[in-house]
């Protein structure tokens, strides 16, 4: 577990794919440590190092034999969706940023542990401390609080000019596209429900493949793992009951899952159990059709 390694610094436009790029061109991810690397990327050395977790928390790197390489997702992305423009990336990305909890923990527990849809700092904080109390790791309250600001700047889809902030805090967050945060007054907020029309069912086929992967399952899982287990598409993409069920209907009629709700039954049989052919199947579908392209 891990907070505030963020260096107070959210994902800001272009952070990611230069990062990555920057991996490649130079020796991998030594780059970061490297003295030039705050010139060549064109930011501090804080936002070097900042650049480096965000990498991590979202999945783009992972550790092979003890050293950083792109991941598989890292590598779609590049094949796809190169400048990180499409909102499928996006969900893509959040997906990996919550449902680890070893990176962004609180980023992890504000979606699987929190489960509150309004709150504000006060009550943010002190069951965020209690979460780490539990799991017998104690942060110091300075921590928390900044994992707190770079959640709400994270996610706040009208986050408000702050007149004593530099141009650069107030640069948007890509994140902050998916609108799952809003304002509800001065200082607090509201987790929002999901807009269909924006998370496409090949991502959350890709999640629900995913966490039945980590389970070992074989592809088995109950509606009501879906909607309430850590990790699952329920508590990662903020969803009702009634979303799970259009997602898992919509992926039926796709020939991606089998559903039964019969004889007290709820069982999920998922015919195809690999995460990645589920994501390239939606950049295949974006490609196909240029009108359902949505650009963020």
């Amino acid at each position: 577990m891990s907070y505030a390694r963020h260096e107070t610094f959210y994902i800001r436009d272009g952070w990611l794919r230069k990062g990555l790029k920057m991996m490649e061109r130079s020796e991998g991810y030594a780059f970061f440590s490297d003295s030039d690397a705050p010139e060549i990327l064109g930011v501090g050395k804080n936002m070097v190092n900042s650049i480096r977790f965000w990498l991590r928390a979202t999945g783009l790197i992972e550790q092979v034999n003890g050293q950083y390489v792109l991941s598989g997702l890292a590598e779609s992305i590049q094949k796809n969706d190169p400048y990180f423009e499409d909102v499928g990336t996006w969900w893509t990305i959040h997906y990996h940023l919550v449902s680890d909890p070893s990176e962004a923990t609180t980023w992890y527990w504000f979606f699987n542990r929190f489960r509150r849809r309004e709150f504000d700092e006060e009550t943010f904080l002190h069951w965020l401390t209690n979460y780490t109390l539990v799991e017998g790791t104690p942060i110091a309250e300075s921590s928390l609080k900044k994992d707190f600001r770079c959640f709400v700047n994270t996610y706040l889809f009208e986050k408000r000019m702050d007149k004593h902030s530099s141009p650069e805090d107030n640069l948007n967050c890509p994140l902050r596209e998916l609108r799952l945060l809003r304002r509800l007054g001065p200082k607090s907020y509201r987790l929002n429900f999901i807009n269909r029309d924006s998370l496409d069912p090949r991502i959350v086929y890709y999640a629900i493949a995913r966490q039945c992967m980590r389970e070992q399952n074989l592809g088995r899982t109950t509606i009501n793992r879906l909607l309430d287990a850590d990790s699952n598409i329920g508590r990662v993409f903020a969803l009702t009951y009634e979303d799970v069920i259009f997602y898992l209907e919509s992926l039926q009629k796709m020939g991606w899952l089998t559903v039964v709700l019969t004889a007290g039954l709820d069982s999920v049989e998922l015919h195809e159990l690999d995460p990645n052919r589920a994501l390239q199947g939606y950049y295949d579908s974006r490609e196909k059709d240029e009108g359902l392209w949505k650009i963020i």
